[in-house]
């Protein structure tokens, strides 16, 4: 692995200082100049500016409001939806954590996207990274509409995946896009839908490690493995797809058992695993520990606790 992120080493940098948590000094330059931090870090201090011009002063104090930290499905064909979400087989989640906004996968159409971007009260114009976990066009299909309304928008994808013919940047192993939120790569010599390479999330929080998935077409073992050493610690919560949907029923229940074997806590099926016979099979090994996903509604996220 390139790096140990699981490290203390002390940080000065301006993010850790005045927003309270440990930076990396890592850079990775985009072609179109800046880079994925400095543009985090820049706005962020915007917004501490805001705040000091409109609250004045004492908002500098001990109390000073730390952002909202979430994730929240945008696209997807979960059983329940809020208010104004279109539906489609396709995947989309939108990640607000530590000052940046991240949206993984696009969803199957720019109509979509835009709508329920729109409904979630999302400017695609301050989306900072797009994190695409592979290219089938239920997870790429969207990207026009980003790349039209937001041109400069940092773009990771998988090796060897044509996307749109403009550029993006190709992950071999991880990023660190905030002190604690990574996009990792995982590959398989065992393809299943001609994906052999897959991208992924994974943000370290007071809970533990939540970890977003498209549709773990590299494997779930895989991909847990991989970002439990990346964060060091067992996943608290799993979400995402596991091509669960279309598959017998001992397929689901090899998942659940790798899963606790894995000592992951909670499992929030979406996208290809959003199924009342998967959701049953995952029940009777999770027990109270399957959180049914929602379109449109946050999950509230707790940054670890820094002392």
């Amino acid at each position: 692995m390139k790096e140990s992120v699981a490290d203390t080493s002390e940080d000065t940098s301006c993010f850790s200082k005045y927003v309270g948590v440990r930076y990396d000094s890592k850079r990775t330059r985009p072609s179109h100049g800046g880079t994925v931090e400095e543009k985090i870090v820049h706005k962020v201090w915007l917004s501490l500016l805001t705040t000091a011009l409109v609250i004045g002063p004492s908002a500098w104090g001990e109390n000073l409001a730390i952002p909202e930290h979430y994730y929240q499905v945008i696209t997807d064909t979960t059983f329940e939806a809020e208010e104004g979400y279109q539906q489609e087989f396709g995947y989309s989640v939108f990640v607000r954590f530590e000052g940046a906004s991240v949206l993984f996968d696009t969803g199957v159409t720019p109509k979509a996207l835009e709508q329920n971007l729109k409904t979630a009260d999302i400017d695609p114009k301050s989306i900072d990274v797009l994190v695409l976990s592979h290219n089938h066009p239920d997870h790429i299909g969207g990207i026009s509409y980003i790349r039209k309304i937001n041109p400069d928008i940092v773009v990771y994808a998988a090796p060897g995946q044509e996307i749109d013919n403009r550029p993006v940047i190709r992950l071999e192993d991880l990023e660190r896009i905030t002190p604690n939120l990574y996009a990792i790569r995982t590959h398989t010599d065992s393809p299943t839908g001609g994906i052999s390479d897959e991208l992924s999330l994974v943000m370290r929080t007071d809970q533990g490690p939540y970890l977003l998935t498209g549709c773990s077409h590299t494997g779930v073992a895989k991909i847990v493995k991989k970002a439990t050493e990346i964060i060091g610690q067992p996943i608290f919560h799993y979400t995402g797809g596991a091509r669960l949907k279309l598959r017998e029923i001992e397929d689901t229940e090899h998942v659940a058992k790798e899963l606790t074997e894995m000592n992951v806590s909670q499992i929030s099926p979406g996208h290809c695993s959003v199924d009342h016979r998967v959701d049953n099979s995952l029940k009777e090994h999770f027990r109270g520990r399957v959180l049914m996903s929602v379109q449109g509604r946050k999950v509230t996220l707790m940054l670890p606790d820094q002392t």
